[in-house]
């Protein structure tokens, strides 16, 4: 009978144990992480933080532990956020920064280009992280295009009027010349779509939950002819609008289109030749 009441007592004490250890997280199937007390915001420097007390370690089962999760505070020491941490979240290493790596994500072959853009131009504060944007530009009157690529720059309703407006002029300048002197404002998809590696909306307005009024910046993955074409846009069209693209029909983000920036206009200027 004494026998069987030790026994009766080791295994109370053993099953008293092993639910202690699950409540607190202490058994073999857990990894002890860093976590952060308070939400940390990109671009956060952590040494502060660290020197404050902001991190501890809680213990999460293996199966909910993610991927690079830093499970030493030292990991953390001389690092920066690159994008936000929450509390008592894991805390991957993809969200640091040490400034030698590629935060943004930009892709092989790509190059991370920054603009910024008036409100309705950039759809009114709604753009956000690895959407596809389509980007347009408008070229004032006066501009010159190559004859060869008229055709590619111009809406058949654009082309249209262009002709039209050939009519009043000399048919002889035209036939002579290799470029042309647009007669009017035009618009043309200089790039038909791109992915947004981050951007800075306007404020959002706490009343209504929308964006406010304002512009965004963005820093967008091109290719770097692409960039080109951007860059000298933003010096000589008249204004510069993106075009939200949609997700796939699944859900996931849109792939995008792999055509090439238009170029011609009006960076094929040539040079030596007089307005026709």
């Amino acid at each position: 009978m004494a026998i069987a009441v030790v026994l009766a007592v080791l295994a109370a004490v053993g099953v008293i144990v092993y639910t202690n250890s699950v409540k607190n997280g202490t058994g073999a199937d857990t990894t002890a992480v860093i976590v952060s007390s308070q939400d940390i915001p990109a671009n956060t420097p952590l040494n502060p933080l660290i020197d404050q007390g902001v991190f501890g370690t809680v213990n999460v089962p293996n199966d909910t532990l993610v991927s690079g999760a830093v499970t030493d505070e030292n990991e953390l020491r001389d690092q920066t956020t690159s994008s936000t941490i929450y509390a008592n979240e894991q805390i991957p290493t993809s969200r640091l920064a040490t400034g030698r790596g590629n935060t943004l994500g930009i892709s092989d072959g790509h190059v991370g280009l920054g603009i910024q853009i008036d409100g309705p131009q950039s759809v009114n504060g709604y753009i956000q992280n690895n959407d596809q944007v389509e980007i347009y530009a408008t070229f004032p009157r006066g501009t010159t295009v190559t004859k060869q690529d008229l055709k590619h720059l111009l809406s058949p309703a654009q082309l249209q009027r262009f002709l039209a407006a050939l009519q009043t002029g000399s048919t002889t300048t035209l036939a002579s010349s290799p470029v042309l002197a647009m007669p009017f404002d035009f618009t043309l998809p200089l790039v038909n779509s791109v992915r947004v590696l981050a951007i800075n909306n306007p404020p959002v307005d706490s009343t209504t939950g929308k964006p406010g009024s304002g512009g965004s910046t963005l820093v967008l993955d091109m290719l770097p002819s692409d960039a080109q074409a951007l860059v000298l846009a933003n010096t000589d069209a008249t204004q510069l609008w993106l075009g939200l693209l949609p997700p796939n029909k699944d859900g996931s983000a849109s792939a995008g289109y792999k055509s090439p920036a238009t170029f011609g206009v009006p960076f094929a200027r040539v040079t030596g030749v007089g307005t026709p």
